[in-house]
């Protein structure tokens, strides 16, 4: 583990700034190298611990202090490390595996929840069968299917975003990294699957519960990828829920390093996000140096139709993700776009998104070496790569031209 301490002088009154120095992640480097849980605590002058959270297997610790205040990393009831916040620099507090631990955790080792995970997978080919809203399935499109989608119904609207962005479903602000991720998975980057006995004890109640008591509005999503600045959504914040948080933390862990086959940080972990009617999600790549495993863990939903998670295929392929409450779909969301850009017909449709990384992941290098399973040779063969198919009136505006030329 490598924790980074950062402090800056204090007020007069230490009640009114709170939180002023940084224990956060290091600057590239090595993170957490300990395949387990670590506890992180203040240590107050009477020499009390103060829970502080949880350093997750093999990932980042981020908390803050004032310069002056002791820390302690314990593994149960070991006292792995101690330090104290210094002023004016940056420390940096490494705890390594050694022993046992650190030959688990170099590599992953078949689990004994392997053929249960594999028995959850759903069959990427089964047919999509009565009302959309009740399916759960893969629907696999063509460039004519989208040329018969009504604009209006998919992506962001006019009166809801500047002229130039009008009608988008798909961004493409970050698409020069998508050539440079490798794959993390042998498979086609996405796979269907139904809820652990974990998961569903961990959040199906829990959720009819939290949102009797706990819902709250969302705030406005950054990056312009939503239009929930215009159609508000709602949340159940998972931090407010620290047990349940790290319980899907561990247990997504464990379903991802499966899918995988590969040891993995956890990077973020974030909901309970709730869509409102009219809510849309255009197409887009997530962070290329955190987000290279995902889930979209899907909770419940109250639908008039079926709302898909999106995915633009190599060749020409665009894939609609069906989900039901109680399933989730893991993709590699650094190279895949993803989105839902179908503007959402119903009342109420709520997941969580869970990320991770290898733990020798931070970004794109500057070699050519191979890592993991490669980089294949196709990725820029979508419908957004060619023809370019970005926006919802994109056929539309093409057949006007054509008569324009005409």
């Amino acid at each position: 583990v490598e924790v980074v301490v950062a402090a800056v002088p204090r007020a007069d009154d230490e009640s009114a700034v709170a939180d002023e120095a940084v224990v956060g992640v290091a600057d590239g480097g090595v993170r957490d190298e300990v395949d387990e849980e670590l506890e992180l605590f203040w240590v107050d002058e009477q020499g009390r611990e103060v829970g502080q959270g949880v350093i997750q297997p093999l990932s980042d610790a981020s908390r803050t202090s004032f310069a002056g205040h002791a820390f302690r990393v314990r593994f149960g009831d070991t006292t792995l490390r101690e330090y104290v916040v210094e002023e004016g620099r940056r420390q940096k507090v490494r705890i390594e595996a050694c022993g046992e631990l650190s030959e688990a955790s170099k590599s992953r080792a078949p689990s004994v929840r392997d053929a249960e995970f594999a028995r959850l997978t759903h069959d990427l080919g089964a047919p999509c069968v009565g009302p959309s809203k009740t399916w759960s399935c893969v629907r696999y499109l063509t460039m004519d299917d989208l040329a018969a989608r009504s604009p209006e119904e998919y992506g962001i609207q006019p009166n809801e975003t500047t002229p130039d962005r009008a009608y988008l479903t798909v961004d493409d602000t970050y698409v020069a990294q998508i050539p440079r991720i490798p794959r993390v998975t042998l498979s086609p980057g996405y796979q269907k699957m139904s809820f652990t006995q974990p998961l569903r004890d961990l959040l199906s109640d829990w959720y009819l519960q939290r949102r009797n008591d706990s819902l709250k509005r969302h705030g406005t999503i950054p990056g312009g990828y939503t239009n929930n600045d215009v159609v508000e959504i709602d949340k159940v914040n998972l931090d407010e829920f620290p047990a349940v948080h790290r319980a899907l933390v561990r247990e997504m862990r464990q379903i991802l390093e499966w899918w995988t086959g590969l040891k993995l940080r956890h990077t973020s972990t974030f909901g309970v996000r709730v869509y409102r009617r009219g809510s849309a999600l255009i197409n887009h790549v997530d962070r290329m140096d955190t987000h290279l495993a995902s889930a979209v863990i899907q909770i419940y939903q109250d639908a008039d139709r079926g709302w898909p998670l999106e995915l633009y295929l190599p060749n020409r392929t665009v894939a609609e993700v069906y989900l039901q409450p109680g399933e989730l779909v893991l993709y590699e969301g650094a190279w895949l776009r993803h989105g839902r850009p179908m503007r959402f017909q119903g009342t109420e449709f709520a997941n969580v998104f869970s990320h991770f990384a290898p733990p020798d992941w931070h970004g794109p290098r500057g070699d050519d070496l191979p890592l993991y399973y490669g980089i294949p040779t196709d990725r820029a063969t979508t419908l957004a790569d060619d023809p370019g198919v970005l926006t919802s009136d994109y056929f539309r505006r093409r057949t006007t031209d054509h008569r324009d030329e005409l």
